[in-house]
C-alpha cells in the first residue's frame, strides 16, 4: 500500500469513527428523551391518583356513593364522606384520606364499635367498652334479663311499654318488621341469634328506638336495687355482627321521651345477628359484658 492509499484509508477510518460517534450521540439523546417522557407521564399519573377520591384500577368500575356520612374518629370529624358498601355490607370509603385511616387502623378490627348519632352521623370506637366510656353509659348489673330464643319468647308491644325497638328488614323502615319492648317487669332483652326469630338473621337495615320514660327528673324508675330519675335513664340498643353477642357492634341510644329513627345502619345493613336492648344509667361505664 502506497502513502496516498494509506492517507485515504486513514481519512475514511476517521470519518467512520465520527459517524459512529454521531449516531451514538443521537441514540443517547433519543433514549434520554424517551426516559424523560416516561418520567413525566408517571409523575402526571401519580398526581392524578393523589387527589381526594379513590381511583379504581384499570378494568375496575368505581362504585357510586350510596350515602354521605359525618364520621368522628379519635376526636377528628370527617364531614360528608362518600360511602359505598361491598357485597358483604362492609364499608367502602370513597374518600382517599379516610379510606387510608380505615385500612390502616380499623378494617381488620373485629371489635370495632359504631355509635350512631343519627342516620348521617356516626362515631367509630376501637371497641364497645371505649364507646361506653366515651358516651358516659353505666350498665346496671342487677337488672334481670329476658333472653329471647324463639318466636314464642317475644315480648308483645303494648300500652305499658317503657321503651321499644322496631327492626325493619329494609332501609327507610320498609318491608317486614319485629318489635321488642322493655316493660316494668322486663327491663333488659337479649336475642342470641336472630335466625331463630322469624329468620331475621342478617336482615335488619333500619330501626326505630323509642324511650317512653318521661323527661321529668321528679319521676323515677327502679333499676336493680335503686331508683333513678327518668331523665338519667337511656334506652340502649346494641347490635352484634355475629350470633352470641360477638364481633363488631353498632350502638343506638334514646334519652327519656325521645324517639330515634335510623333509616339506615351505617356499616351494619343486613349484618346483624344478635342484639341486646336494655335501660342504662348515664354515667361512668362499668363492665358487665
Amino acid at each position: 500500500i502506497n502513502s496516498l492509499q494509506y492517507k485515504i484509508y486513514i481519512v475514511y477510518l476517521y470519518r467512520l469513527i465520527l459517524l459512529f460517534n454521531l449516531l451514538n450521540l443521537l441514540f443517547m439523546k433519543k433514549f434520554i428523551f424517551l426516559f424523560q417522557s416516561i418520567l413525566v407521564v408517571t409523575l402526571l399519573c401519580f398526581t392524578a391518583c393523589s387527589n381526594e377520591e379513590v381511583v379504581p384500577q384499570e378494568g375496575e368500575v368505581k362504585p357510586e356513593p350510596q350515602e354521605f356520612l359525618n364520621i368522628t374518629y379519635k376526636g377528628n370529624v370527617f364531614q360528608n364522606v362518600p360511602i359505598a358498601y361491598d357485597e358483604n355490607g362492609d364499608f367502602i370509603f370513597l374518600d382517599e384520606e379516610f379510606s387510608q385511616i380505615y385500612s390502616q387502623e380499623l378494617k381488620d378490627n373485629t371489635e370495632l364499635s359504631i355509635f350512631v348519632k343519627d342516620s348521617s352521623s356516626i362515631i367509630l370506637y376501637e371497641n364497645l367498652q371505649t364507646a361506653f366510656d366515651s358516651e358516659g353509659i353505666t350498665l346496671i348489673k342487677e337488672i334481670p334479663t329476658t333472653r329471647i330464643e324463639s318466636n314464642g319468647d317475644m315480648t308483645r308491644a303494648g300500652y305499658d311499654d317503657l321503651a321499644t325497638v322496631v327492626l325493619y328488614d329494609d332501609r327507610d323502615f320498609k318491608d317486614r318488621n319485629l318489635t321488642f319492648a322493655l316493660t316494668e317487669s322486663e327491663k333488659s332483652v337479649e336475642v342470641t341469634n336472630l335466625k331463630d326469630v322469624n329468620g331475621f338473621n342478617d336482615k335488619c337495615s333500619s330501626l326505630v328506638l323509642t324511650n317512653n320514660l318521661p323527661n321529668d327528673p321528679n319521676q323515677t324508675l327502679k333499676l336493680g336495687s335503686f331508683e333513678y330519675p327518668c331523665t338519667n335513664i337511656d334506652a340502649v340498643f346494641i347490635g352484634y355482627d355475629d350470633h352470641g353477642f360477638s364481633d363488631r357492634t353498632i350502638t343506638c341510644i334514646a334519652a327519656a321521651a325521645e324517639v330515634k329513627r335510623y333509616s339506615s345502619l351505617p356499616g351494619f345493613n343486613d349484618k346483624m345477628s344478635s342484639f341486646k336492648f336494655f335501660f342504662a344509667q348515664k354515667g361512668q361505664y362499668q363492665p358487665s359484658f
